[in-house]
């Protein structure tokens, strides 16, 4: 082994230079499908505004083919997306009416027979314990009376001590 220091050789210019050579490459081919990407989501944004559709964070994407991480770490596309959103729910806010949509009024008797249901459900399974403690009590109890026969010499019928057909 030489005294050189670990990865030093004579070649250790030549080799960092490619080095640099490759890590510069590849910057530049990140540099390029980052803005290929943008233009993307750009083209994708103007689409969405021109056929009047929804604008949010998953349809651009969708629109782009982009990840929903790149919109989100990207600040200019990010407040675009932030404005046309807000600016599109502000123009679809539907203004306060006195009486309910037929959609509202399915929704509320949708919701109050789902909580009557489950009132029932629950008063039923209280109910079906109830009749179980009951019934174990009793199956107690006739074997309780089996055995006090027992003990006096008096043999019970079979009959009548059937627990379950």
């Amino acid at each position: 082994m030489s005294g050189s220091p670990l990865g030093a050789s004579p070649r250790t210019g030549e080799a960092s230079t490619a080095a640099q050579r490759r890590a510069d490459a590849l910057r530049r081919a990140a540099q390029a499908k980052r803005e290929a990407a943008t233009a993307r989501a750009e083209t994708a944004i103007r689409q969405l505004v021109k056929n009047q559709q929804e604008i949010n964070f998953r349809s651009v994407a969708r629109a782009a083919g982009v990840s929903l991480d790149f919109l989100y770490a990207s600040p200019g596309l990010r407040r675009r997306i932030e404005g046309l959103r807000a600016q599109q729910a502000a123009a679809t806010a539907p203004a306060p009416s006195a009486s309910p949509s037929p959609a509202e009024t399915t929704g509320s008797i949708v919701h109050a027979l789902t909580a009557r249901l489950r009132e029932e459900r629950a008063a039923r399974r209280t109910a079906v314990d109830d009749l179980e403690q009951r019934l174990a009590a009793a199956h107690g109890e006739l074997l309780r009376l089996s055995r006090v026969l027992q003990q006096h010499g008096i043999q019970a019928r079979p009959s009548t001590l059937r627990t379950r057909p």
